[in-house]
C-alpha cells in the first residue's frame, strides 16, 4: 500500500526526521480554519495523491496570501491529478533552499535485500539522475546500523533514523526527493513517498485507520473494499484473492498470476471488449477466499461475459480454486458465456467440475488449455457476447 506524503512524513517525523511545518486540509474543511496558527507567509500547497511528477502537473502551488492559498486549495480539490482522486492537501512553509539530494531505501530484486541510494542530485526523478552521481549501498536486514556514507555527518544520521523507520514499519520503499539542506544549515525532508508492505498488516493495528485509497482517481468502491478483506483475518497468508479495481466495462474477469493477468487485460482491450474489473489470484488461495472474490466479482450489475484466464500454474490445485468460482457461479447462476484458459495442477478434474456447472446452469461455456495462448482465447468469448 502506497501512502500519501502526509502520512509518510508523519511516520519520518516519528523517527526523528525533521519535516515541514505544515497542516492537512482535507474536503469540507475551511482552510482559514486549518491555517490560523501557522507562523509564516509564503507557504507550498501540494495536492495529496499517490503518484509522482506533481509538480509537472500543477498539483503544487506556492502562495503568499490567504486568499491564493484558498484558490489553491479549491483549484485542487476540483483537479484529477494524472486521473488521481484529490484527497486531502497539504499546506507547509516554503523552505529555503541550499541544497537538494535524494535519498531512499528500497529492495534490490537482484541481489534480493534492501539498498540504500542516495545522490546530490535531488529534487528530480532518480531514473534521469547520471549513475554516477547515484551512491549504491546494500543492507543487511539483521545489521540495525548503515554502512557510512561519503558525506556530511546530519545524512549518515538521516539515513540510518530512515532505515530505522524502514525496519520498524514494515516498508518496501521509504524515499526522500527532495532532502533539503536550508540556508540556516538545517535539514528536512520536503517529501515522502513510502509504500507499506500489505502482508504485514497483521503487526500494525495502526493500519486500520489509514484512510482507503485506489490508484484510479476516485475513492474505493463497496467491492473494492470488499474484496480487500478478504485476505484478512485467519488463513491471511495462504494465497492471494484481494486483488480488485472496479472498471466502467461488462466483462467481469478472474485471472491469476501477475504478468499474465496484465497481459489478458491488454487482449481483452484490443479485442475490443471493455473490462468490468481487473482482479487475480495468486499463491494457491483455498477455494473459500476464490469464493468470496469470485462473488463479489460476479456481483456487478450489467455483466455480460466471464472470463478466466491464466498461466499454467506449478503449483496452485486449479481443480481447488475452480471449486470456489463455482460456488458463486451456482448461487449467481448466470446466463452470459463464460470463457476459461487454464492449466496446471488437477486441470482435468477442474474441467468437468466447471462443465457440470455449466451443464446445470445452464450458461455458454468454452474451455481451452495450455496449448492455446491467452490472447487467442478472448476470441471466443468476443463472438459468444456479440452473439
Amino acid at each position: 500500500m502506497n501512502l500519501y506524503e502526509w502520512e509518510g512524513k508523519q511516520l519520518y517525523q516519528k523517527y526523528g526526521i525533521a519535516i515541514p511545518e505544515g497542516v492537512v486540509v482535507k474536503r469540507g474543511e475551511v482552510v482559514k480554519e486549518r491555517i490560523k496558527n501557522m507562523s509564516f507567509d509564503s507557504v507550498v500547497v501540494k495536492a495529496q495523491v499517490l503518484s509522482g511528477k506533481r509538480g509537472k502537473h500543477n498539483a503544487i502551488r506556492f502562495c503568499s496570501s490567504l486568499q491564493e492559498i484558498e484558490n489553491a486549495v479549491s483549484d485542487l480539490f476540483a483537479m484529477n491529478v494524472r486521473g488521481q482522486y484529490v484527497s486531502s492537501v497539504r499546506i507547509e512553509e516554503k523552505l529555503a533552499i541550499a541544497q537538494e539530494y535524494y535519498l531512499s531505501i528500497t529492495y534490490d530484486t537482484k541481489t534480493k535485500q534492501p539498498i540504500l541510494l542516495f545522490s546530490t542530485e535531488g529534487g528530480v526523478d532518480i531514473e534521469d539522475v547520471a549513475e554516477k552521481n547515484i551512491q549504491r549501498i546494500p543492507l543487511i536486514i539483521s545489521n540495525p546500523n548503515i554502512p557510512s556514507l561519503t558525506q556530511e555527518r546530519e545524512v549518515q544520521n538521516i539515513a540510518q533514523k530512515l532505515w530505522e523507520c524502514f525496519l520498524q514499519e514494515d516498508i518496501r520503499l521509504a524515499e526522500i526527493n527532495p532532502l533539503i539542506k536550508t540556508q540556516n544549515n538545517t535539514w528536512i525532508a520536503a517529501d515522502a513517498k513510502i509504500a507499506i508492505d500489505d502482508d504485514a498488516f497483521f503487526r500494525h493495528d495502526e493500519w486500520n485507520v489509514l484512510e482507503e485509497r485506489t490508484m484510479m482517481g476516485r475513492l474505493p468502491t463497496k467491492r473494492e473494499v470488499a474484496v480487500k478483506n478478504i485476505d484478512k483475518g485467519e488463513g491471511y497468508y495462504r494465497g492471494t484473492a484481494g486483488k480488485y479495481i472496479e472498471m466502467d466495462g461488462d466483462i467481469a474477469v478472474l485471472f491469476s498470476g501477475g504478468g499474465a493477468s496484465i497481459a489478458a487485460m491488454d487482449a481483452l482491450i484490443r479485442a475490443g471488449l471493455s473490462p468490468a474489473n481487473y482482479t487475480e489470484y495468486s499463491g494457491n488461495p483455498p477455494k473459500e477466499k476464490v469464493y468470496e472474490l469470485a462473488k463479489i466479482v460476479l456481483s456487478k450489475p450489467g455483466i455480460r461475459g466471464l472470463w478466466i484466464a491464466g498461466a499454467v500454474a506449478n503449483f496452485t490445485d486449479i481443480a481447488a480454486t475452480f471449486s470456489g468460482i463455482i460456488q458463486a457461479l451456482d448461487e449467481v447462476q448466470p446466463t452470459f458465456p463464460i470463457v476459461v484458459r487454464r492449466a496446471g495442477p488437477n486441470d482435468t478434474e477442474a474441467v468437468v467440475l466447471m462443465q457440470e456447472c455449466a451443464r446445470r446452469n445452464g450458461f455458454p461455456l468454452t474451455i481451452f488449455g495450455k496449448e492455446v495462448g491467452i490472447d487467442e482465447t478472448v476470441n471466443s468469448l468476443v463472438a459468444l457476447v456479440n452473439a
